[in-house]
């Protein structure tokens, strides 16, 4: 007899993984027993602090108060923000009827999953993938398929992209930049996926929804380049965040998109009516308060650029094979070892916390978040080199 009070579902997701966070609890154990200090725990996809204007609109949108300042508000967001994020899309044809202010880019993906598929639908990702959408996709009575990378071009593999596809695919979601590869969907790249949609939809006779994650969208490195998914395929909707570039991840506010033939009196009120059943009801206020605040949603990033350069020469000179990091705060680095799960517990015994590719899918590579300090990812970086060359046997 099962004694756990889980359901069955959430029972198998404790023991399917949930390695990214089982590795940030990892580091919380070292950290109380060897100090803060002693540990360098780059697991978790933490973004820098919050820069100086970004925390002065939060004091301000906190301190402030009006008649229904913390009453109930509109599902979908203030409108007046609702036109400033549609502003901030800049899109032909996107509006504030475009928009839904959500819990983060994890809301949005949400949002869209139940407001635009049904149950028994399928979705297709592209791995290495967020771990999230999986049970995204299952809370909600749909089922999930990824679909492999090319390791080394970490492009999205055309032809098995085809064959993932059935006539029960409702949704294509895409990460760019990519957690954890940083990979960064160009024109050549979009076209071709594109085509494959139009070409599965014509066959079908339905239009697969592209769902676009780009959490990470403002931390693109040159000569790499965002492309508008609007431009290509109508049938699109994107999910943003402030919570890496703004530092707001505890946060929780981000917007979903809509591409302007999607949206209208009937899909605000299905939207209205996801958030409410997915329990998000609106955004946080306070957080939707402070981006109406902020002159510009355009934060400087040279910082990250900067840290993400440093991590991945350190990475190079460790001898260690890291994916060309386009966007994003990871480096994407091949094992050392034929066995990545003893790797990486090599490396946590050294107190260097990584988090294993299992996670997304990849088991043959680890994820290593760069956002530190310039010594401690050197520190890092050496110790996964020292580890390389100790491979046991």
């Amino acid at each position: 007899m099962n004694e756990s009070p889980l359901s069955g579902w959430a029972a198998s997701q404790v023991e399917a993984g949930g390695w990214i966070r089982r590795m940030f609890a990892e580091g919380q154990r070292l950290r109380t027993e060897h100090g803060d200090d002693s540990v360098i725990d780059l697991s978790l996809g933490q973004p820098l602090d919050a820069p100086a204007p970004v925390r002065d609109a939060l004091a301000r949108a906190g301190s402030e108060f009006f008649p229904g300042r913390h009453a109930y508000m509109p599902n979908l967001g203030y409108p007046e923000l609702r036109e400033r994020a549609a502003e901030d899309v800049g899109a032909p044809g996107v509006t504030a009827a475009c928009i839904a202010m959500t819990g983060g880019a994890a809301g949005a993906v949400c949002l869209a999953l139940r407001a635009f598929l049904d149950v028994g639908d399928e979705v297709v990702g592209i791995a290495p993938y967020f771990p999230e959408f999986r049970p995204y996709c299952e809370t909600g009575g749909l089922s999930f398929t990824p679909v492999r990378a090319d390791d080394t071009s970490q492009r999205v593999d055309i032809d098995a992209l085809v064959h993932a596809l059935t006539d029960r695919t409702a949704a294509v979601i895409i990460n760019s930049p990519s957690n954890p590869s940083g990979h960064v969907i160009e024109h050549e790249e979009m076209a071709a996926i594109v085509d494959v949609l139009e070409h599965h939809n014509r066959r079908t006779g339905r239009r697969i929804l592209l769902i676009a994650d780009e959490a990470y969208r403002n931390l693109v490195y040159a000569p790499a380049r965002r492309v508008e998914p609007f431009a290509y395929y109508e049938h699109t909707v994107l999910a943003r965040s402030f919570s890496k570039d703004m530092g707001l991840a505890g946060e929780r506010i981000g917007y979903l998109v809509l591409h302007p033939s999607l949206a209208g009196e009937q899909t605000d009120r299905g939207l209205e009516g996801c958030m409410r059943a997915l329990g998000m009801v609106n955004a946080p206020a306070t957080a939707q308060r402070a981006l109406l605040y902020l002159d510009s949603w355009n934060i400087g990033v040279e910082q990250y650029h900067r840290l993400r350069d440093h991590g991945r020469d350190a990475a190079v000179a460790a001898g260690l094979d890291v994916a060309e990091p386009q966007g994003g705060i990871f480096l994407w680095i091949r094992s050392p070892w034929p066995d990545t799960l003893a790797y990486v517990s090599a490396l946590a015994e050294r107190r260097v916390l990584v988090t294993p590719g299992i996670a997304f899918e990849v088991p043959a590579r680890f994820r290593l978040c760069f956002t530190s300090t310039p010594e401690r990812l050197s520190q890092a970086l050496a110790t996964a080199g020292e580890v390389a060359g100790s491979a046991p046997g």
